[in-house]
């Protein structure tokens, strides 16, 4: 960590803003590798540890154990072939799941207006590839996780550093208590973090994204997973204590709406061919019904009334897409 991070830091015991200071500190060339930050106001002490700062206090058990399967995760990735390199292409993995994220994140850069020097909070950071993009695009970037794990948590920050020579902050915490002041960040980043809580904490996390962001501040909310009544998928733990939910997107927008959002977008989905921007070309292969469909898709994505006709059809009832939306904080 830095020591600008101070300010924007708030005090998860007692809920002070802008009281923790320096207690300890060993820095290299490139921040505070070591030592311990002190709230003035009610002298808790947190530490920081590879240049991490500790905010998570009094974790859940769920939270401890998504935590612990996460670390056990990063170990089943190095069983599978995972190393540092192919982490560092992140998010352009040849598999579903990450071309998902990509399509997504490409998509989200061209529709957001980043200024050079706005604040972005990645939360769930995870293998920190966002917060990555987002400080090459010099964001000032704070990655938040519950994990600090090489890999599948926020060690795997100095691997970016190295390779692209660029920095940001790493806080560790959770989402539905976040360690920060009021009104701290530009923008607030969700990539398939917000299901990873159930409905009270889901609540709770939005509500808290809403408080740390600035008036004008927007949330980005990218491939959450989706319940449609065509598909009625079940929360599940997963084999890594996922603690894995799958809400409605009337759900999510309710959530948003009680955290104190009055402005939202639901963006057309990334990955639905309909929407994409690229050419849809017929195979050999293709059968009549698969022909027809394209040709639909086609006429479909051609004009602004039936993309959004069809976008809506497509996010009420599946399946096979995930929600994409920005909300923004009013003034």
């Amino acid at each position: 960590m830095r020591e600008k991070l101070l300010a924007l830091l708030r005090c998860p015991s007692c809920g002070s803003p802008s009281s923790l200071g320096l207690a300890k500190a060993v820095e290299d060339e490139l921040e505070i590798r070591e030592g311990q930050v002190r709230c003035r106001a009610c002298e808790l002490r947190r530490p920081v540890t590879g240049g991490i700062v500790d905010m998570l206090l009094d974790p859940s058990p769920v939270v401890l154990a998504e935590a612990e399967g996460l670390e056990r995760f990063a170990q089943f990735m190095e069983s599978d072939g995972w190393d540092r390199a192919r982490v560092l292409r992140l998010p352009y993995e040849d598999n579903g799941y990450w071309f998902g994220q990509a399509q997504a994140m490409e998509r989200l850069c061209e529709t957001v207006p980043f200024t050079s020097g706005q604040r972005i909070l990645d939360v769930g950071a995870n293998t920190c590839w966002a917060s990555a993009k987002f400080a090459r695009a010099d964001l000032y970037t704070v990655a938040l996780d519950i994990s600090m794990t090489e890999m599948q948590g926020l060690r795997t920050a100095d691997w970016w550093f190295e390779e692209t020579g660029t920095y940001f902050e790493r806080v560790l915490g959770q989402m539905s208590e976040l360690p920060f002041a009021d009104g701290s960040f530009d923008w607030v980043f969700c990539c398939e973090v917000l299901h990873h809580n159930d409905r009270p904490g889901m609540a709770a996390a939005l509500r808290e994204i809403h408080r740390v962001l600035r008036p004008g501040g927007r949330l980005l909310v990218v491939n959450e997973p989706l319940r449609w009544p065509t598909d009625l998928k079940r929360d599940h733990a997963a084999q890594f204590e996922g603690n894995e939910h799958v809400y409605f997107l009337a759900e999510y927008l309710r959530n948003v709406w009680l955290a104190g959002f009055r402005r939202f977008e639901v963006l057309e989905p990334a990955l639905e061919i309909a929407f994409s921007r690229r050419p849809i070309h017929l195979t050999d292969k293709a059968s009549t019904l698969g022909s027809f469909k394209l040709a639909v898709k086609n006429i479909v994505r051609k004009h602004d009334l039936t993309r959004c006709a069809y976008k809506w059809w497509r996010y009420l009832m599946g399946p096979g897409i995930s929600l994409q939306m920005i909300c923004t904080k009013k003034f």
